[in-house]
């Protein structure tokens, strides 16, 4: 096991109750070092809501082996006019994009917590992920070694200079998939004269839900499709409710699951959970038929690993390179293209259980043998020496 460190995390939210891939990963890793004795500091925003930057949450926090400081975001973001705004941006020739100006729109705009990391002392800082201001403009000022967790998808803003100035800034690199290093190679070459590992985060397979308890809070009585995360563009989830609609025509029994805040979710079958804490969460994993991850962006997908660690089986969508592989490597899902793959493998799998369950104690099996927190951990100590060593 890794001996006590320091490491500073600059991540735009980080708390309990916000949601988010990157910002749940943040977290878990933030716990799982504390536990292992090291002494972590967060830099990052009094935001909630990503799409605007707003919030309140208390600028500073500290528990033991732990201190959190948020800075005040100085701009809301609008996210209708900034949509506009990028458009126009990423049609324009690059020689004459204001770059600078849609970094600052996309936010979260921080200028104290720049000011705060030049001044702070120096030690291990990671930034994730590299789509941000905090990020593009902060990992050049930080002192001492610097990490970049990129979370990079295959999107236009990965092409920006500022980008590619990170990258070069960056002592090593911390990727969470195979796929998402190819990506950052072909996007900025840069990266491939970097130190780097794979493998971000890790699941725990010990941990069991109650399936009984989770029908009976929802009202639920049979086959259901699992669906948890943002529901923001992206993520697949107008082509999943689409898709629903035939499944259910098909299957009059099946239920689609979507938890998290989906209050204008309304369509028939379909049953929103709300946010869930961790037990909830775990008691629908076990009492879900079948899991889906109908996002095309993905640097990692922590739903199927989470998935597969319950023992079920995930339906993934082809066009992730990031999802084709994990579903490869794992033997733990059907990829699917097109609404009606999707449609196809969710009937597939909700009347075959014993195909289901294959696929699921597949997945487990990978998630047990690949994922665990020790090894996390030990790859980070081991990307921090190799960048103290550079910087």
């Amino acid at each position: 096991m890794a001996r006590s460190q320091r490491l500073r995390i600059v991540v735009p939210r980080f708390g309990d109750d916000v949601v988010g891939g990157v910002e749940t990963l943040t977290r878990r890793l933030v716990r799982q070092l504390i536990q292992r004795g090291w002494n972590v500091e967060v830099f990052t925003t009094t935001a909630f809501d990503e799409s605007t930057w707003s919030g309140n949450l208390p600028p500073t926090e500290r528990e033991t082996g732990l201190l959190i400081r948020r800075f005040h975001p100085v701009i809301r973001r609008a996210p209708k006019p900034f949509h506009q705004f990028s458009r126009a941006f990423f049609h324009a020739p690059q020689r004459v994009r204001p770059e600078r100006l849609w970094v600052m729109l996309q936010g979260p705009y921080v200028p104290s917590l720049l000011r705060a990391l030049q001044t702070a002392s120096p030690m291990p800082t990671l930034f994730a992920p590299y789509l941000y201001y905090p990020t593009l403009y902060g990992l050049p000022r930080a002192q001492g070694p610097r990490i970049l967790m990129p979370a990079a998808h295959d999107e236009r803003p990965l092409y920006l200079h500022a980008v590619r100035n990170i990258v070069m800034q960056a002592d090593a690199l911390w990727f969470g998939t195979p796929e998402e290093r190819e990506l950052l190679y072909r996007a900025q070459p840069v990266a491939r004269h970097r130190t780097h590992a794979v493998g971000t985060v890790g699941v725990d397979a010990t941990a069991s839900g109650d399936a009984q308890r989770f029908c009976g809070r929802f009202g639920l009585a049979g086959p259901f499709l699992l669906y948890g995360g943002r529901l923001t563009p992206g993520k697949g989830v107008d082509d999943l409710l689409v898709a629903f609609r035939e499944i259910r025509r098909q299957a009059p029994a099946a239920r689609l699951v979507i938890t998290g805040s989906a209050a204008s979710v309304l369509q028939d079958g379909v049953v929103v959970t709300g946010q869930l804490d961790e037990q909830s969460w775990r008691d629908a994993l076990a009492a879900a038929t079948v899991v889906v991850v109908p996002s095309t962006m993905e640097s990692l997908s922590l739903l199927a690993l989470e998935a597969w660690a319950a023992g079920k089986p995930c339906i993934v969508n082809a066009e992730s390179a990031v999802l084709t592989g994990q579903a490869r490597r794992s033997g733990g899902a059907l990829t699917y293209k097109g609404i009606s793959g999707l449609v196809t493998s969710a009937l597939t799998l909700l009347g075959d259980g014993a195909h289901a369950a294959r696929l699921g104690a597949a997945g487990r099996s990978y998630v047990v043998q690949r994922y665990s927190w020790d090894m996390v951990v030990e790859q980070l100590q081991s990307l921090i020496e190799a960048a103290s060593e550079r910087s």
